[in-house]
C-alpha cells in the first residue's frame, strides 16, 4: 500500500537525519562541561573567566536540547501514559494512535511557524545575546529546525498509524482526508477565531475544564509533554486571545534553555560517566564486605551502594539499573529470595532523585524559583532516613525468616578497610559539587559542570576510558535531557494557562479557608501523588502537578523547601507502584526469570518504609529544613 511506502521513507529519513544530528548535539555537550569547568577553573584560581562562557552555554544548550528531540522520537521515549490504550484491541488503539499523532503533528508545525517569526522578529529589532553580542536569530531558528525534524518522525507515525488503522476502507480515507484539511484550514486561521469566544466562560471554568481535558488526552497515550503544551496553548488562547497563546507557544522554547537549566544534562552526564567508571561495582563490594555476612546482608549491601551511587547520580533508572547488574547476580548465586531481592534494588534504585544531586530536585527548583543547591541539601537527611528505613526492612525481614537472604561469607577486618578505597570517588565527587555550591564557588549550574568534569577525570585516572564509553555516557544523556526538555516546556507553558486560569490561586485559597488543619490538606495533596503515580511516570507527575498545587504549599504556610522534599519522596513512591513503576519494569528487564508478579510482591515491604519516611519528616520537618537553615 502507498501509505505504509511513504511511512517507510519518511520513517528512514526521519532516522537518518535525527542520528545524525543526536550526534552533534552529543559533541557539544562535551564542549560545554569542558567550557563550564574551564571558566570555573579560570575564575577562581586566576581571577580570569572565559568571556561570554554564560552566552555561549546558552547557545550549547540550545543545540544539546533541540537536537535531540527528533532523536527521542525515533526511539518512542517520550512519556506517555499507555494505561487505557494498552488494553485496546489493536483497530482502536491505531486508530487512536493516528489521532494523537495527527494532532502532535498539527502542535509542533504551529510551534515551528511561531518559532520562526520570533526569530524574524528578534533579527528585525537587532536582539543579541548579553555578553558576546551574538545575534539570536541563528539559535532560535535551530530550535525551529529540530522540531521541524520531530515534525518529519511524527508525520512518520501518523502514516504508519494511518496505514494500520484504515485497511483498505475508502471511506475512512475520505474522512481523515476532510478531517485533515479542517484542522489545517483552524490552524492557519487561529489568528482570526482565537479571540472569537472569549469571555463566555470564567478563566476558572476554562482551567478546570483544561485539567479535565489533560487527563483524557492522557489516557489517550499522547506523549505528555505534548499534551500540556497543546492544551496550555489553547487555554491562553481562549482566555486571553490568539496573540498571546501564539506568542507563548514561541517563545517559550528558548526561553527555556537559559544557563540554569544546563544543570539537567551536566548532572545526568556526570552520573553517566560514573556509571562506567565502574563506581557502582566498588561501592558494592564495600557494602558486602562490611554487611553481606549479615542475614539478608547482600540486599542491605545493595541499599547502601544505591546510597552511595545517588550522591552522584540523579537519577533513579540509572541507580536501579547499575546496582541492579551489580547485585542481582550475587544475590541470586546465594539463593536470595527473588522477591526480595527483586524488590531492594528497585525500591533502592528511588534513592537517585532523593539524595542530591538529583534530577527531581533540579526540576522542583526551575519551577518554583527556589534554591537548588538548598533543595540539595534538603534531601541529603530523608535520603540517609529511608536508607536505613528499607535496611531496617530487611533486617526485620531475614530475621522473622532466615531463608529470604542467607548470610554471605565473612570478611576479615584487613579485607573490610582495604575496600573502603572503593569509595573515595564517589566521596570525592560528592564533596567537590556540593562543597563547592555551599562555599559559594559556583551556582549548581557550575557545579553540575564541575561535577562531570570530576567524573570525565576519574573514569580516565582509573583507566576505564574508552570512546564507546565516552559516546554512550553523552548518547544517553541527550536522549534523557531532550526528553525531560519536552515535558519541561509543555509544563511551563501549561503552566501559564494555569495562571491565567487563576485556578490554583483559586485552589490555595480554597485550601486555606477549609475547616481543618493544614496538614489535612498536605496529607490529601500526598495521597493525589500516591494515585497519580499508579499511572503516570514520576517526571510527569512533578511537573504535571507543581504549577497546581506550590501556590497551595505556599498559601498555607509550608516552607517550600520541605513541601519539595515531601513531593519527592512521593516521586519516589511513583517509581515502585503499580502498574508503572518504571523501576520495576528496570529490574523485569535485568531478570526475565523472575515473574512481574514477584517484584511487585518485593516492593510491598519497602511501599511501606517509603511511607514510614513521609510520615516521619512531616512529624519533624527538621530532617529536611536542617540543613538547608544552618548552611544556606
Amino acid at each position: 500500500m502507498w501509505l505504509s511506502e511513504a511511512a517507510h521513507t519518511v520513517d528512514s529519513v526521519a532516522g537518518r537525519l535525527s542520528r545524525m544530528v543526536n550526534g552533534i548535539g552529543a559533541g557539544v555537550l562535551a564542549a560545554m562541561m569542558f567550557l563550564i569547568a574551564a571558566d570555573v577553573v579560570l575564575r577562581y584560581v586566576f581571577n580570569s573567566p572565559i568571556p561570554g562562557a554564560l552566552d555561549m552555554s546558552e547557545f550549547m544548550l540550545i543545540i544539546v536540547f533541540f537536537l535531540g528531540v527528533a532523536y527521542v522520537g525515533v526511539k518512542k521515549g517520550h512519556v506517555a501514559v499507555d494505561l487505557v490504550t494498552s488494553r485496546l484491541s489493536p483497530k482502536p488503539r491505531e486508530v487512536l494512535s493516528s489521532v494523537t499523532a495527527f494532532l502532535s503533528l498539527l502542535l509542533f508545525s504551529m510551534l515551528i511557524w511561531r518559532t520562526v517569526a520570533y526569530a524574524m522578529w528578534s533579527w528585525e529589532t537587532g536582539a543579541t545575546s548579553l555578553m558576546l553580542r551574538a545575534p539570536l536569530m541563528p539559535f532560535i531558528l535551530l530550535i525551529a529546525f529540530g522540531s521541524l525534524l520531530l515534525a518529519i518522525v511524527l508525520l512518520g507515525d501518523f502514516l504508519n498509524a494511518l496505514a494500520k488503522s484504515l485497511h483498505k476502507s475508502r471511506w475512512q480515507v475520505w474522512l481523515w482526508l476532510v478531517l485533515g484539511i479542517a484542522a489545517s484550514v483552524l490552524l492557519i486561521t487561529i489568528p482570526t477565531w482565537g479571540g472569537q469566544f472569549s469571555g463566555q466562560m470564567s478563566p476558572l471554568t476554562v482551567g478546570l475544564i483544561g485539567i479535565a481535558a489533560l487527563f483524557v488526552f492522557l489516557s489517550a497515550s499522547m506523549p505528555i509533554g505534548f499534551v500540556m503544551m497543546l492544551l496550555g496553548f489553547l487555554g491562553v488562547v481562549y482566555i486571553r486571545g490568539a496573540n498571546s497563546g501564539l506568542n507563548i507557544l514561541g517563545i517559550t522554547p528558548y526561553r527555556s534553555c537559559s544557563f540554569e537549566f544546563a544543570v539537567i544534562p551536566l548532572f545526568i552526564l556526570m552520573g553517566e560517566l560514573a556509571y562506567h567508571s565502574r563506581l557502582s561495582e566498588q561501592l558494592y563490594e564495600a557494602a558486602y564486605k562490611w554487611i553481606g555476612q549479615w542475614k539478608g546482608g547482600m540486599a542491605m549491601a545493595t541499599i547502601a551502594g544505591c546510597a552511595g551511587f545517588a550522591a552522584v547520580c540523579g537519577e533513579n533508572v540509572a541507580v536501579a539499573t547499575t546496582m541492579g547488574s551489580v547485585s542481582l547476580p550475587e544475590m541470586k548465586k546465594y539463593r536470595y529470595d527473588p522477591a526480595l531481592a527483586t524488590g531492594c534494588v528497585a525500591s533502592g534504585g528511588t534513592l537517585g532523585v532523593l539524595i542530591p544531586p538529583s534530577l527531581a530536585f533540579i526540576l522542583y527548583g526551575l519551577l518554583t524559583q527556589q534554591s537548588i543547591g538548598a533543595l540539595f541539601l534538603a534531601g541529603i537527611f530523608p535520603g540517609i532516613l529511608m536508607a536505613v528505613l528499607m535496611m531496617s526492612t530487611i533486617y526485620i525481614m531475614c530475621r522473622h525468616n532466615p531463608l529470604l537472604g542467607p548470610p554471605g561469607p565473612r570478611t576479615a577486618l584487613k579485607d573490610k578497610l582495604i575496600s573502603l578505597k572503593g569509595i573515595w570517588g564517589i566521596l570525592a565527587l560528592f564533596v567537590l559539587v556540593m562543597g563547592g555550591i555551599y562555599f559559594g564557588v559556583f551556582t549548581p549550574t557550575e557545579g553540575a559542570g564541575i561535577g562531570a568534569f570530576g567524573a570525565f577525570i576519574f573514569i580516565i585516572a582509573t583507566r576505564r576510558f574508552s570512546r564507546k564509553n565516552f559516546v554512550a555516557s553523552l548518547t544517553a544523556t541527550t536522549h534523557t535531557t531532550a526528553m525531560a526538555l519536552i515535558i519541561l516546556i509543555g509544563s511551563i507553558i501549561f503552566g501559564t494557562f494555569m495562571s491565567v486560569s487563576t485556578l490554583p490561586m483559586w485552589l490555595a485559597n480554597w485550601a486555606v479557608a477549609l475547616p481543618v488543619p493544614p496538614l489535612v490538606v498536605l496529607i490529601f495533596i500526598l495521597f493525589i501523588y500516591l494515585v497519580l503515580g499508579c499511572f503516570m511516570s514520576a517526571i510527569a507527575m512533578l511537573l504535571l502537578t507543581i504549577p497546581v498545587f506550590y501556590p497551595v504549599f505556599v498559601g498555607l504556610g509550608f516552607d517550600p523547601i520541605w513541601a519539595g522534599v515531601l513531593v519527592v519522596i512521593m516521586w519516589n513512591v511513583a517509581c515502585i507502584t503499580p502498574p508503572v513503576g518504571i523501576t520495576v519494569f528496570v529490574i523485569k528487564g535485568l531478570t526475565p526469570d523472575v515473574p512481574m508478579y514477584s517484584i511487585f510482591r518485593g516492593i510491598i515491604p519497602f511501599f511501606f518504609a517509603m511511607i514510614a519516611c513521609v510520615a516521619i519528616v512531616i512529624a519533624f520537618p527538621q530532617i529536611a529544613t536542617f540543613l538547608p537553615r544552618l548552611l544556606m
